[in-house]
């Protein structure tokens, strides 16, 4: 198959200095290499200007800063070190921090979306490790890994789930019904696996110190701020916009909440946000480049087959597309392929969950795990090389478990 390698390069280039932190010695960091890279995109021919522009998945910056200006009220409020405050009151062991932070988040993940948890729960593990003095990056890997976990249950988990939901017209209660399994299994198999991986770092009791004083609440502020993720959660599962919800509802927080927006503004990762839009411009050069057909090519044939062969084939393509190119990509590339196969129904099931897995495998799977890794960098970082280390293993164990529910759930004829 002929490949265009001009975009091909950019984007292994673009993505070597990204993942192994090569920048590092340089002047340049991941967001300043990303943005190169899509620069060079459109110098080098591979984009136009306008599809350069048109591949920036505007709904998801949409939503990340909504759901930035909502959570940078929460902060205002001082509602996560009271929450901070609770969890190291709550956990007796490190162990048990871990299983807190694992199945909080996961849970949570499932209504509230994957990027809103890591978005609101990010900070909380920041300053729970801190002011512990325990390693930041088991706590924060368990949250990247969790919230991807945990959404893939449910049509609001995420933004992929929301596609095939509305693209399969899967109710609400049918994802969660067939997918709740493979979460819950999913996270007590990421619980033993991050035990054992950092078990010199994850046993033991906490330390103690005298009771921390009881943190200052701005109770109006954070009762607005309740409403408001009320209302987010309502008009979701109602069907509406994820990102017409989140900005509709910041812009509501920004007149109602009365802080003062500068206050706002200087909490709202912008850096984060231009690392997402020229990373959605270098992964339109990628396909551009034809190599993302290669693959779905090849996995193409997987699908027609039986249903062993169909869950193998898709699950395998998840895991290698949702991590050449990210999940959401990776599951618009098949969103077609999928009604033209048998087994609608669980094909659609498998697409979701597997390319939601896939996406733990490095920190560049999924926009969660980007969150983490971006707000990590706040305290000395979680290393690309350690976060794949434990989150392949997450992913090939997790990927496992789903194929096998999802088989056992068709064997028992729970699947149209």
């Amino acid at each position: 198959m002929h490949f265009n390698w001009i975009p091909l390069t950019i984007f292994l280039i673009t993505y070597g200095l990204i993942a192994f932190e090569s920048n590092a010695a340089l002047h340049l960091d991941r967001t300043a290499t990303a943005f190169c890279g899509a620069v060079a995109m459109v110098l080098a021919g591979a984009l136009a200007p306008a599809q350069a522009l048109h591949a920036v998945d505007w709904g998801t910056i949409a939503f990340l800063l909504g759901m930035m200006i909502l959570v940078a009220h929460f902060q205002v409020s001082g509602f996560f070190h009271w929450v901070a405050t609770a969890v190291t009151r709550v956990a007796r062991t490190r162990f048990q921090l871990l299983a807190l932070v694992v199945f909080s988040a996961g849970i949570l993940s499932a209504f509230f979306v994957n990027d809103t948890i890591c978005l609101m729960f990010a900070p909380l593990v920041l300053t729970v490790t801190a002011e512990l003095k325990l390693p930041l990056a088991p706590y924060a890997i368990a949250l990247a890994l969790a919230a991807n976990i945990g959404s893939a249950m449910s049509v609001t988990g995420n933004p992929q789930n929301a596609m095939v939901g509305i693209a399969a017209h899967l109710t609400f209660l049918d994802f969660l019904g067939h997918l709740a399994p493979v979460s819950f299994v999913g996270l007590g198999l990421e619980l033993g696996v991050l035990a054992l991986m950092f078990r010199g770092q994850v046993f033991g009791p906490l330390p103690r110190r005298p009771a921390p004083a009881p943190a200052k609440l701005d109770e109006k502020l954070l009762a607005k701020c309740g409403a408001a993720a009320s209302l987010v959660v309502v008009l979701w599962a109602m069907g509406y916009s994820f990102p017409l919800v989140a900005v509709s509802v910041a812009a509501v927080i920004l007149v109602l909440g009365r802080v003062r927006s500068s206050e706002i503004h200087q909490r709202v990762d912008w850096e984060l946000l231009l690392f997402f839009a020229s990373l959605f411009v270098v992964i339109e050069g990628l396909a551009a480049s034809g190599a993302v057909e290669w693959l779905v090519h090849l996995f193409r044939p997987w699908l027609g087959g039986g249903v062993k062969a169909q869950l193998f084939g898709m699950s395998g393509a998840m895991l290698v597309l949702g991590n050449a190119v990210s999940n959401v990509p990776a599951v618009l590339l098949f969103r077609p392929l999928v009604p033209r196969f048998p087994h609608t129904h669980l094909l659609w099931l498998t697409l979701a969950c597997t390319a939601t897995l896939a996406g733990n495998a490095t920190p560049f799977g999924s926009i969660a795990s980007l969150i983490v890794v971006q707000y990590a960098g706040q305290r000395g970082g979680v290393k690309f090389g350690q976060f794949v280390r434990v989150g392949l293993v997450v992913t090939l164990v997790t990927t496992a478990a789903a194929v096998a529910i999802l088989w056992a759930e068709y064997a028992l004829g729970l699947h149209p």
